[in-house]
């Protein structure tokens, strides 16, 4: 079964004819066939990098915290159940020696025009990501990538133009065929497989990047390891204010965390595409966190409704007075957009309206720090 997994993935890809490309080609050319930029994401150098750091960020977090950084709020540092050392160690260095050669190899051959090869290496890259997080997490692995995934469609979902809208296509399409495989009881490694799928999902997810220029992604990239770090003070603040924490959320929080961490570093040596990235996905998995907490769903709704209100309000304060076409303006523009849409739905579709709420009042402590800062 994987392997004709991958040869229908091989023949969808070949069949919009993928072009050789060379160094000073764009990766993802906005003029390329949707096959070409899909196989042209699973190359790029930050978001397969992206993806190695996000897996190290959540095995890691079965071990401790980031060095020298702590939570906001009383949470445990340790966990009841000593994780397996060993296990967790062996998944790093399958990520290192095993799953980023792979890669490697996925670029070398699509720079020399062998598409075939390049998307069959990225697929066995992807499948050793998901092998090291499935082996250490089980199920839970598939679990958060899912929730992870849904919020990524709420980014897109506000979007309008037409590239947005193929995006989300394939997302589900993936998401469709990862519970297909998940649930075939033929398969004995279908968890891994369907994990595999969804770690493509969330590449593709963040195509909509390569349309800020390069001389805005240091900007963006500020903005948005910014982001991160606030939702995961947030997510803290949430948990240690609700009923005591579990261990998940314990490791959910740090796997943020640790991604906040190599989002700054990255910032930091100028590779603004991925910290970027690492931010907007720091945001995503400390809403994990959120929604693990014990209660009603309704309940969390009326809390981010309350949460965005006062974000918005407190942003709309600090932007009194400014230039309506700058940047933290039309930012406040998009949490305002982000706040009404949610309310709107907060009845009717209440786990889409936490995602959105969510999102709005990041996005609007995101402003409070332009500003401030």
């Amino acid at each position: 079964m994987r392997k004709r997994l991958l040869n229908v993935m091989l023949a969808a890809l070949l069949s919009g004819g993928v072009a050789a490309c060379d160094e000073e080609s764009s990766i993802l050319d906005p003029d390329a066939s949707p096959q070409g930029i899909e196989l042209g994401l699973m190359v790029d150098e930050d978001l397969v990098d992206a993806v190695i750091a996000d897996a190290e960020a959540a095995l890691d977090a079965t071990l401790g915290p980031v060095s020298g950084a702590a939570f906001e709020g009383q949470l445990p540092g340790f966990f009841a159940g000593v994780p397996d050392q060993e296990l967790v160690q062996a998944a790093r260095t399958k990520l290192q020696e095993e799953c980023r050669p792979l890669f490697r190899q996925a670029r070398e051959a699509w720079r020399h025009g062998d598409a075939e090869e390049a998307a069959r290496y990225a697929y066995q890259g992807r499948y050793c990501v998901a092998e090291a997080l499935v082996m250490v997490f089980g199920e839970e692995a598939y679990d958060h990538l899912w929730q992870r995934l849904e919020q990524v469609k709420v980014w897109l979902e506000e979007r309008v133009d037409q590239e947005a809208s193929e995006l989300l296509n394939r997302i589900n399409e993936l998401m469709a065929e990862a519970e297909g495989i998940k649930n075939d009881s033929d398969l004995e490694d279908a968890l891994t497989q369907a994990t595999e799928r969804l770690v493509l999902a969330l590449q593709i997810g963040h195509r909509e990047r390569v349309h800020q220029r390069h001389r805005e992604m240091a900007s963006h990239a500020r903005l948005s390891v910014f982001m991160g770090h606030s939702a995961l003070q947030l997510a803290a603040q949430i948990v240690a204010e609700g009923a005591e924490p579990t261990e998940e959320q314990v490791r959910v929080l740090r796997h943020a965390q640790h991604l906040v961490a190599h989002a700054a570093e990255a910032l930091d040596v100028g590779r603004y595409p991925l910290a970027f990235g690492l931010g907007r996905e720091a945001v995503n998995v400390a809403l994990v966190a959120v929604m693990l907490e014990p209660g009603i769903e309704q309940a969390r709704v009326e809390a981010m409704v309350q949460l965005a209100q006062m974000a918005v309000a407190a942003a709309e304060e600090a932007t009194t007075g400014m230039d309506p076409q700058s940047f933290a303006v039309r930012l406040l523009e998009q949490a305002t957009n982000l706040q009404q849409r949610g309310n709107a739905i907060a009845f009717t579709q209440p786990r889409a309206a936490i995602y959105v709420l969510w999102h709005a009042s990041i996005v609007a402590y995101g402003v409070i720090g332009l500003v401030s800062g």
